[in-house]
């Protein structure tokens, strides 16, 4: 299936969240942890900025945190789009799992 995206407000409903609030999930993986048993890894997020010197622009965080080396590439930043937000999550992800010493497949 692959790394899809949600709105943030459709996985938590009562969150309060807005249309430009988003999660990527990769239902390929399953990480070590004590209170998840069902569903998909939520990987990163995205969100739009609202105020200050980059309103309008998008903020992206790669979430995932394994044990192994500690990572010394950038986890989050701003983007000018949406799609280059997700695009960044996705591709840190990818390197963050490369650089880990066990694999975790579903």
């Amino acid at each position: 299936m692959g790394i899809y995206w949600k709105r943030t407000a459709e996985v938590y409903p009562d969150g309060g969240y807005d249309d430009t609030f988003w999660m990527a999930f990769d239902p390929d993986v399953r990480f070590p942890r004590f209170h998840m048993e069902r569903g998909d890894e939520t990987i990163g997020n995205v969100h739009q900025i609202t105020g200050g010197p980059q309103s309008g622009h998008w903020q992206w965080s790669m979430t995932v945190a394994l044990p192994g080396p500690r990572y010394g590439s950038p986890t989050n930043g701003v983007e000018a789009d949406r799609v280059e937000a997700g695009r960044q999550v996705i591709a840190c992800y990818r390197h963050y799992l490369s650089t880990r010493p066990e694999k975790y497949p579903r």
